[in-house]
């Protein structure tokens, strides 16, 4: 069974996914076997396969005044992402520009979602250099859950492979699920504290970031210099009492 949800995401509608799919596994047809085949209308196919012409994954011939339809390569699907890509490039310094001018109208950004939170950590791993520092007071309960241990399991492993000062500061009764969720990490730097101290907070670059997992993941991205160098001084002052 083919997963078609991957064809929504790419923009394909229902009868789109169900007409290319059928003419694949069909071969060079008329619209009858389509129609059969996909259970839609005439007029729905005629209309679905002009659609998939005009993206380029559908091709026709005429055989006696009769059209006979084909799929074309499903490897045209990547060129036709690669094609998007490349024209979304095309805007992406004129997007970037205007987001540089509203920076600094900006204060606080709420991200919610777990897509959303997951491309916020994709945009911050991206956009970190080699000795930039990223310092966290880390979650409680979340260590128990599996998809959180993971997901940060994996954020950190690029942090690693940029080489940078990542250091977690968490509390004491969370030692054992920590460690064992950065096994292996050589680059993450763990201590824990006795005292309680903020749960789920990073600080970054002129910036702090306030995590909160549950089921609809939500950070808030605050951007301030003062409350930057607030919670750097808080969490160096922590750090040098804690224990690895």
């Amino acid at each position: 069974m083919i997963e078609t949800d991957i064809f929504k995401e790419l923009g394909f509608t229902e009868r789109e996914i169900k007409v290319y799919i059928g003419l694949l596994e069909l071969g060079l047809t008329t619209t009858g076997p389509i129609a059969a085949k996909t259970k839609l209308q005439q007029s729905k196919i005629y209309e679905t396969l002009e659609k998939l012409i005009e993206k380029g994954l559908v091709s026709y011939i005429l055989k006696s005044k009769t059209k006979y339809f084909q799929a074309s390569d499903p490897k045209e699907i990547i060129n036709i992402i690669e094609d998007k890509k490349r024209r979304f490039k095309n805007i992406l310094g004129e997007l970037e520009l205007k987001q540089n001018r509203s920076k600094s109208k900006q204060i606080a950004i709420v991200h919610e979602g777990f897509k959303t939170f997951k491309a916020m950590f994709n945009r911050i791993a991206d956009e970190f250099k080699k000795g930039d520092s990223y310092w966290a007071f880390s979650f409680k309960d979340e260590y128990y859950s599996l998809t959180a241990s993971l997901f940060l399991r994996n954020f950190h492993q690029k942090l690693e492979k940029k080489k940078i000062d990542d250091k977690l500061l968490g509390h004491i009764s969370t030692k054992k699920f920590i460690k064992k969720a950065f096994e292996g990490n050589k680059n993450i730097k763990i201590k824990f504290a006795r005292n309680e101290t903020p749960l789920g907070v990073i600080i970054i670059k002129g910036k702090i970031i306030n995590l909160v997992w549950g089921e609809r993941p939500t950070a808030i991205e605050i951007t301030s210099e003062q409350i930057y160098q607030q919670y750097r001084s808080f969490f160096t002052e922590s750090w040098d009492k804690a224990r690895a």
